[in-house]
């Protein structure tokens, strides 16, 4: 089956989402390789944009490397700040990951600030703000997805919980309309009750269903030369 590299939300570390990778293996017949970034849970350093990304890239080259899995079918999962993580390295690596999936992911950190900070808003704010942003300066990790968003290249899935209490709905409505302005191979789908982080849990069947489908069409087995040569071998047998 596919690999899907999960990248995971900004609070607390990986053990917090083991059942959800627990169901994704079982729902999606997938493979899951999840990382914690430098700093979160055991991991030694200091977190940051340009270091995480760095752990990204690793963790994807570790990936390809691996000869016991299908490397053409490595698809990205991130939810909140994994999103924001898995965009960066879908724009670095066109020809090495097959598909994109953002779950409740921000527009940008500084969008965010001026969410979590309102009087700080004319002041602080991402590429589709207005004011002065004068305190932008101060953010050192900006993690800007709206633009990045836009040089992805692989299809992508929008996965949206519209009762998300942290990261308002209309950030990730923002992302796909500014992905699907240049690339025909997106899709969104949100969730009635989904909330930021159980979007997973709340969107029961319809959920799975809907990222199997995704898979099916943008990351799909593809048979063997090997296999078919197998196949075609046999059927010689059979009809001698």
């Amino acid at each position: 089956g596919p690999t899907i590299l999960f990248f995971q939300e900004n609070a607390g570390n990986i053990a917090h989402r083991l059942e959800c990778v627990r169901l994704m293996m079982q729902r999606l017949q997938c493979n899951v390789f999840m990382l914690s970034y430098r700093g979160y849970g055991e991991s030694e350093g200091y977190p940051s944009q340009s270091g995480i990304t760095k752990d990204a890239q690793a963790a994807l080259d570790h990936l390809l490397q691996r000869k016991d899995i299908d490397t053409s079918r490595i698809v990205i999962f991130g939810r909140s700040l994994g999103g924001a993580v898995g965009a960066v390295l879908a724009k670095n690596n066109p020809d090495k990951v097959s598909a994109l999936i953002l779950e409740n992911t921000f527009t940008s950190i500084l969008d965010m600030a001026g969410i979590m900070l309102p009087f700080l808003r004319w002041f602080i704010g991402g590429s589709s703000a207005k004011g002065p942003k004068l305190l932008n300066c101060v953010v050192r990790s900006p993690w800007s997805t709206l633009d990045v968003v836009a040089e992805v290249k692989q299809p992508i899935l929008f996965l949206s919980g519209l009762q998300d209490e942290l990261v308002p709905p209309s950030h990730m409505r923002m992302l796909y309309d500014k992905a699907v302005e240049h690339n025909r191979n997106c899709r969104f789908v949100d969730f009635l009750n989904g909330m930021h982080m159980d979007t997973w849990i709340s969107g029961g069947d319809r959920y799975w269903r809907t990222i199997e489908l995704f898979l099916d069409q943008y990351s799909p087995e593809v048979q063997s030369s090997d296999a078919s040569c197998t196949s075609e071998i046999a059927d010689d047998d059979k009809a001698a």
